[in-house]
């Protein structure tokens, strides 16, 4: 787990949807710590999931990026089935 001590703030907010639940995440940090803390699939499931957490761990460490992070974000995100949203309110962010 990277230090989480620089957040790094994304161009654009992201909105997650699911059922009975509406997430608003807005930086690299903030993406990490949803897919550690209130991911709907289990340790081991999703490969774009892993894959965001590495990415997350990078740029925060200072080695990337942060829209790559929202990207890979996104891309976990559609694969455990949340409805996604920029904050403009555009579907597929």
């Amino acid at each position: 787990m990277p230090g989480l001590t620089q957040d790094r703030l994304w161009s654009e907010a992201v909105i997650l949807e699911a059922p009975n639940r509406v997430l608003r995440v807005q930086s690299t940090r903030d993406a990490y710590l949803c897919l550690k803390n209130h991911w709907p699939l289990p340790d081991g499931d999703g490969s774009a999931r892993s894959e965001a957490l590495v990415i997350c761990d990078r740029v925060i460490e200072g080695q990337d990026e942060p829209d790559v992070a929202r990207a890979a974000f996104i891309k976990a995100a559609e694969e455990a089935h949340f409805a996604v949203h920029s904050w403009t309110g555009n579907e597929g962010a």
